[in-house]
């Protein structure tokens, strides 16, 4: 146990090297894992002892920097501790985590297993199992499911600091975290903001020209386009067959447009033109392939992350094309018949890699 849980804090030094931030830690019932530990003034061995703590001494963190200091409070002193020096009581039923990015929670420990929803960046979720490097069997909401390990912090991740997105609509610039709080100004559609912190799941903390102020969350993105990622389930149920879908390519940004004739357990889908045939040919570097390519698709007047194979096959519709076959189009939670595990997980993968570019 006390390995995983070591293996836990290498993890947390890799989320925040990936963040480039120091963690702001909700880890109330963490503790001393060593003999003789000094409680320090400061974040240096330099900065005076205020005392030595001994073996499973409870802390509470206030701050931590998975590959330095912790600032701690115990017993209403705070100071600091280096934080390789704790860790999580082996005891404890569950342990509070946060998720490092939006993330699909799973009924299984497998790309393969249904998804029951998408857990947005900086939700806290119980852990029950956990494997560092594979999946962890968390709880949200009283709902048990499993979540890649790799996207779990032992601290609260909120957001890069000063990073930089973008209003996807207009928006109103809040004195707090509340539709109650007073409107400092309404922000246009594309206006950049500076992510400074944030409050639960829904408040983004900002800075808009130097003023500190606090926009709801799910208007911010790093394009200032507003894409949702949306399951397959409803998907089809707004996804029209013979109706003109603009496709924008995430890697590149080039825009063509394809429509779909089939829909089953995903789209199947063609390129309305030769032109958007030549398009979708030059952006895979002049080759076919099955390789899953993430792309957002405007359907019902919504821009949605889904992802497109490459490879041409089976029937098509449209005869002038420029392609003899079809390409299939898929969306969070969309099945197809391959038995290829890989295959499976490329295209929900690239999915989630349209839903991570937004």
């Amino acid at each position: 146990m006390k390995r995983c849980l070591r293996i836990l804090i290498n993890m947390a030094v890799i989320c925040c090297l990936m963040f480039s931030m120091t963690l702001i830690a909700s880890a109330a019932g963490m503790r001393v894992s060593e003999k003789d530990v000094n409680f320090r003034s400061g974040a240096s061995l330099d900065s005076q002892v205020i005392r030595t703590l001994g073996l499973g001494t409870a802390v509470s963190v206030l701050e931590h920097d998975p590959a330095g200091w912790s600032k701690v409070s115990i017993d209403g002193t705070v100071g600091y501790i280096r934080s390789d020096f704790l860790t999580i009581p082996s005891g404890a039923d569950s342990v509070t985590f946060r998720t490092t990015d939006g993330v699909n929670f799973r009924t299984g420990p497998s790309l393969d297993a249904g998804v029951i929803g998408t857990i947005v960046l900086g939700t806290a979720v119980s852990v029950l199992e956990h494997d560092p490097a594979g999946w962890s069997k968390v709880s949200s909401d009283g709902t048990v499911g499993y979540i890649r390990s790799d996207f779990l912090s032992i601290t609260g991740v909120a957001a890069a600091a000063s990073e930089v997105l973008k209003t996807t609509d207009g928006v109103n610039f809040r004195a707090g975290p509340s539709t109650d709080s007073n409107v400092i100004t309404t922000l246009n559609v594309n206006t950049e903001v500076e992510v400074i912190g944030s409050e639960g799941n829904d408040w983004s903390k900002v800075s808009v020209d130097g003023t500190v102020g606090y926009i709801r969350s799910d208007f911010l993105s790093a394009t200032g386009r507003n894409v949702e990622l949306l399951d397959w389930s409803y998907v089809r149920t707004i996804l029209k067959n013979g109706v003109t879908i603009p496709v924008i390519d995430v890697r590149t940004g080039i825009t063509y447009n394809i429509k779909s004739f089939s829909i089953g357990d995903h789209a199947d889908v063609e390129p309305i033109t030769k032109a958007d045939t030549d398009t979708m040919f030059n952006i895979r570097g002049g080759v076919w392939s099955w390789a899953a390519r993430p792309v957002w698709v405007t359907i019902d007047n919504r821009l949605i992350a889904a992802s497109l194979h490459g490879m041409p096959h089976a029937g098509s519709t449209i005869p002038d094309n420029g392609m003899n076959g079809h390409l299939c189009l898929h969306f969070l939670g969309s099945t197809t018949s391959s038995t290829s595990a890989s295959y499976k997980a490329d295209l929900q993968n690239a999915v989630q890699e349209a839903w991570n570019a937004r």
